[in-house]
């Protein structure tokens, strides 16, 4: 992100809870850290809460602040229009547990279960037609959308499958130590 920062000159938001790993370069994150820094270290130009909008031309971000898998990990809302009719989109921070060790001894995020708690819920009733997340894979990318195939927001319309995945982090969650 730095890199990209100093080459394009762009601005660099972030959510706020993650403000400080961004500028330590990831040395004080809370699984990673003992690596110490894992990227260049990047000054954020903008500290986003819950509910900030980002303004890119006519597009309109909603950052929503779900914290657990970082303390800062966040999802966006926005309006997309495809020329036929405008789609309520969110694009997933998908809540994956990514310690294995017992939350109660994460002394760098204390409050790490009570954030995967609010994320989860807050989640679980977020209203959007179309979805993806950050990796492929937490969406099935591959599977709903391959080279050749026609044209067709629908099949990002799987609210099924979002609940599903929801419903395996909640159960991974509840089943952590």
């Amino acid at each position: 992100m730095a890199a990209i920062k100093k080459q394009t000159g762009a601005k660099f938001y972030v959510d706020a809870a993650d403000a400080e790993v961004c500028k330590a370069g990831g040395a004080n994150d809370y699984e990673m850290g003992h690596l110490g820094m894992s990227f260049q270290p990047v000054i954020p130009d903008k500290l986003l809460k819950d509910k900030d909008v980002i303004q890119l031309g006519t597009t309109r971000l909603t950052m929503l602040h779900h914290p657990g898998h970082t303390k800062g990990s966040c999802s966006f809302l926005l309006n997309v229009v495809d020329g036929k009719r405008l789609y309520k989109m969110l694009i997933a921070n998908v809540p994956s547990i990514i310690t294995d060790k017992p939350f109660s001894e994460i002394s760098a995020y204390p409050r790490i279960r009570e954030d995967y708690t609010y994320t989860l819920k807050a989640m679980k009733e977020l209203q959007f037609e179309l979805w993806v997340a950050a990796h492929a894979s937490q969406f099935q990318l591959h599977a709903k959308r391959k080279e050749g195939d026609a044209y067709s927001p629908s099949v990002f319309a799987d609210r099924k499958g979002y609940d599903k995945l929801l419903e395996d982090i909640s159960e991974d969650f509840n089943n952590h130590p």
